[in-house]
């Protein structure tokens, strides 16, 4: 990634952003078609900017799959807002994904080391992070148990 963009993500320079998509409306989208990098989104989820990180989804019209992009150690921005605590931001990506129907696809993720996200907060003792993403995995798992039994009963 390139410098400016690196600093932009780990600061949170939201100034920087916004002349960058002035200057060139789909650059967050190639940012993203990089691949396996850290991409601001990553630093910034990784840093605690939230705002930065709202402003980011917004401008780049971002798909949830790219959202659970892993970098190049193997980590998502979930992965990395969550180890590091930072509960604005987790909350922030869990709704998007929920208004993307792609809430269980973010959530069940798996980093480098095949964990998710949950794991990731437990690792690291953030509680908040934890309690979020245990009400979002109960959730998840009786929509997924109703899913079971409808399809159990259906011919």
């Amino acid at each position: 990634m390139e410098g400016k963009w690196f600093e932009a993500g780990c600061s949170g320079n939201i100034d920087f952003l916004h002349d960058a998509v002035r200057g060139d409306g789909a650059i967050l989208q190639k940012l993203h078609s990089w691949g396996t990098t850290d991409t601001p989104l990553h630093l910034a989820s990784m840093f605690g900017h939230a705002e930065f990180v709202r402003e980011y989804i917004r401008l780049s019209s971002i798909s949830a799959h790219q959202l659970s992009q892993l970098n190049q150690d193997g980590y998502s921005p979930l992965h990395l807002a969550s180890a590091n605590g930072h509960l604005e931001i987790v909350q922030f990506l869990l709704e998007f994904g929920k208004r993307k129907s792609a809430l269980e696809e973010l959530c069940m993720k798996k980093d480098r080391d095949r964990r998710i996200a949950l794991h990731s907060a437990v690792v690291t003792g953030k509680i908040s992070v934890i309690d979020l993403l245990l009400t979002i995995a109960q959730t998840l798992q009786k929509r997924s148990l109703l899913t079971r039994r409808v399809f159990c009963i259906l011919p």
